[in-house]
């Protein structure tokens, strides 16, 4: 939950669970919470959940379908009761592990 999403999505096989952590929130009026949602397809999964002061949580006992995306959104509340922009990380889930397909590549390391 760090920055921009990437071109490719990371992937985990856990159809069940959603562990997110959030760094680089930092606020003068030190923050007091975080809020997190989890979305697929435009479907909220998990809607505004209260995370506490933790900046690592998970969200377990989900059904998590395989080859869907998930995007989780964090934002931060201040001293102040203002809420941060929010951060968004999203993940695919795939259950199968990945055809094989015969082409073979060869990495070379310059030094």
């Amino acid at each position: 939950m760090t920055g921009p999403l990437s071109v490719q999505s990371p992937a985990q096989s856990n159809s069940s669970v959603l562990q997110m952590e959030c760094n680089n929130f930092e606020d003068p009026s030190e923050i007091t919470s975080y809020s997190y949602r989890i979305q697929s397809n435009g479907e909220i999964v998990v809607d505004w959940t209260d995370a506490g002061i933790k900046d690592m949580f998970s969200n377990e006992h989900l059904q998590l379908k395989s080859g869907q995306t998930y995007t989780t959104e964090v934002h931060a509340l201040n001293g102040g009761g203002f809420t941060s922009s929010d951060v968004k990380s999203s993940l695919i889930v795939a259950l199968e592990p990945p055809e094989l397909t015969g082409v073979f590549y060869r990495i070379f390391v310059v030094s």
